[in-house]
């Protein structure tokens, strides 16, 4: 099982999202990485479908996981991987995603085996073919301060 999880979009580690907040409280940043998949946008937040046969990269933050397994709970909930009675962000997220291991290459060298929130198909939406979210918000909306 993983200790490390990759996140691409809201849970990035230059996110202002609560979510990422709690994340970097939760766990340690180890630096940015990259996962062979496509990256899609849904609009205020992105969706990666991964593959090993993919020539594109999706870019994202690495964190190790810390002994608490509730964060790992509370991020399933956000994500939608699991049912909760609690209002979601994005609703419309549910279902579409699910948690699994990847093998991801940190850009300081070497790679690591983490958790990722992957799309269980890929979706009609637009490719970010950066494979960067962040940076493609930037330029897609230069009023958005950090997302």
């Amino acid at each position: 099982m993983p200790d490390h999880l990759f996140v691409y979009g809201t849970l990035r580690a230059e996110s202002a999202h609560p979510m990422a907040h709690r994340l970097r409280v939760g766990a340690r940043h180890v630096g940015r990485g990259s996962a062979p998949g496509l990256l899609y946008d849904f609009g205020s937040w992105p969706g990666a479908y991964f593959g090993l046969e993919e020539k594109y990269r999706v870019i994202g933050s690495v964190f190790v996981l810390g002994p608490n397994p509730r964060l790992l709970t509370d991020l399933d909930k956000y994500e939608g991987v699991v049912p909760t009675e609690e209002p979601r962000e994005f609703p419309e997220s549910e279902g579409l995603f699910h948690r699994i291991a990847i093998k991801v290459h940190l850009e300081k060298g070497g790679s690591v085996e983490a958790w990722a929130y992957g799309l269980k198909e890929p979706p009609r939406a637009r490719v970010i073919g950066t494979g960067d979210f962040i940076a493609d918000r930037k330029l897609r909306v230069p009023s958005a301060r950090r997302s």
